[in-house]
Order: C-alpha cells, then sequence, then structure tokens
C-alpha cells in the first residue's frame, strides 16, 4: 500500500507531504495529506459488484456542491498496480460521538435538512434497499413481532430527493455549534429522503438509545415539515442484516468502547417494537 501510496501522490504533487490514515473506513483505504483526503478503492469484492464506484462518488460530490467536499482528481479503473482512486478538499471538523445531546441531534437533524433541500440531480444513481429478503434473527426475543417486521411490505414515500445513504454521526464532521461538515458520500443517490432519517435513527438507537434517535425524529420532522412513516424503521433494520449485527468498528475507533454486540442486539430489538407501539407505524 505504501508504494501505491507515494505513487498517487506523486502524480498530484504531494508527495513531500505527511501522511494521515483516517480512522473509520471499513471498506477502503482512506488517508489525509496535506489539505487533501484520498479515497483508495482496495476492497475487491466491492470493486466487483460496482466497478463505476470513483464515478459515483464524483457524481454525488458534484451534487453535494457546497455541503461536501471539492473533487480535485480521480483515476476511474485499475491502471497497472495502482487501484481506482479519487482526491477531494479536506474538510474541517472531528467525528463526535457523545455526549449525543439535544443540542447535537437538532443540529445534525439541521445538517440532513440541509441535503434533502439540495437540487435533485439527474438520476444516473437511484436508490434500492441492500437486503432483498427479511429474515427473523436467531437472537431475537420477540419472535412474533419481528416476524410482523418481516411479512410488512416495503414502506412507500413521495419524498424523492437527493439522498446521502449513508448519514451517521461517524460521517458528521462537528466544526462548531452551528457547522457540521458531513463527508462519505460514495453511496449518494437519488431516493426516499426516509431511507437517511430511518438510518441516521438506527445508528443512534444502537450507539446511544432509542431515546436519541427518537429526538431526531422530533428535530427532523420540526425543521423539515417532511411526514415519517415508522415502517422505514423497518427497511434500516434489515439493511442492517440483523443476523450477524454487532457493533460498528467506527464507534470503537472514535472511543466509544462501552458497547457489546448485546447491546446492539438489544436495541436493534427496541426500534423494532417501537414500530408496532400501540398498533401504529406512522408519526
Amino acid at each position: 500500500m505504501n508504494d501505491i501510496i507515494a505513487t498517487i501522490l506523486r502524480r498530484v504533487g504531494l508527495e513531500q507531504e505527511l501522511i494521515e490514515p483516517l480512522k473509520g473506513a471499513t471498506s477502503s483505504h482512506v488517508f489525509r495529506a496535506g489539505e487533501s483526503v484520498f479515497r483508495i478503492h482496495t476492497n475487491a469484492a466491492w470493486l466487483k459488484q460496482e466497478p463505476d464506484l470513483v464515478a459515483h462518488e464524483v457524481f454525488a460530490l458534484q451534487a453535494a456542491g457546497h455541503l461536501g467536499p471539492d473533487v480535485e482528481n480521480y483515476q476511474l479503473t485499475q491502471e497497472g498496480d495502482i487501484p481506482p482512486w479519487i482526491q477531494m478538499t479536506h474538510l474541517p471538523g472531528t467525528v463526535r460521538l457523545e455526549p449525543l445531546d439535544q443540542s447535537y441531534l437538532r443540529q445534525l437533524a439541521k445538517t440532513l435538512v440541509r441535503i434533502h433541500q439540495l437540487p435533485v440531480p439527474e438520476r444516473r444513481y437511484q436508490y434500492a434497499p441492500y437486503a432483498t429478503q427479511r429474515m427473523v434473527p436467531s437472537w431475537a426475543k420477540q419472535t412474533e413481532v419481528w416476524q410482523r417486521a418481516v411479512a410488512e411490505p416495503p414502506a412507500e414515500s413521495r419524498q424523492i430527493r437527493f439522498i446521502h445513504r449513508d448519514f451517521h454521526p461517524v460521517n458528521v464532521l462537528y466544526e462548531s455549534a452551528e457547522k457540521y461538515n458531513v463527508v462519505d458520500w460514495i453511496n449518494a443517490c437519488v431516493g426516499p429522503i426516509e431511507v437517511d432519517v430511518a438510518h441516521c435513527r438506527l445508528n443512534l438507537a444502537l450507539l446511544e438509545s432509542l431515546e436519541a434517535a427518537e429526538q431526531f425524529l422530533a428535530e427532523y420532522i420540526e425543521l423539515s415539515g417532511f411526514s415519517y412513516d415508522r415502517k422505514w424503521d423497518l427497511t434500516a433494520v434489515f439493511d442492517f442484516e440483523p443476523e450477524t449485527i454487532d457493533v460498528y468498528p467506527g464507534w470503537k475507533a472514535y472511543g466509544k468502547a462501552n458497547i457489546s454486540r448485546a447491546n446492539v442486539r438489544e436495541r436493534m430489538e427496541n426500534i423494532v417494537l417501537k414500530v408496532y407501539e400501540n398498533d401504529e407505524s406512522g408519526y
């Protein structure tokens, strides 16, 4: 990897810069050099499934405009020993995983609302759920509720916008109380706004608590004026593959070490139970 990095940095004239590996990346090699951030695609299975990963991220960052980094340089495909890569501007801020208090959650919701207010780009990349089938996890305690969730028809939406697709606290950089910067736009696409809301809600529930997820939803609805059907929570849950759910490595990388797999399973089940609380799925 060192030789690959050195070759890329020579190509862009940054060979004299210090290299700082960035925490949290699980599917690619991400590092900072000078005022640039680089993503090198080293996951062969991901590239086989989506060979246009760099083109997708270029599209996403252009659509994100001032809300994301600027694209500086890129290589779309494998060239010799050098995998596809992208160079983008570095955004200031730090990942903040605690305290996830009301002021943080409100600014988090406000940041997502701003994304959903962006112009909808051409539909080159459109939303599709990750999970193609639903199954009750073997660890489930409330199996009847899970069975109901498995049988639930997919939620529908008329609120189609440009969405981040992986919006959660590890991908949000705290610059100031009024300024959060968003990174990791590689999965952004055109799709239902509920996908982002549900994904972030589930992350908050697993990372912190159901109460934090509820507060985030309340803030988002107040700020955006959008409605939310809680059945979208189920889409997020099954996209996370409940059978194999575990503690996300990014949480530990940023100092949140007091979470176990048992915690994560219990909190995931709680958000499923919440969907059917009082036999209501809407909010």
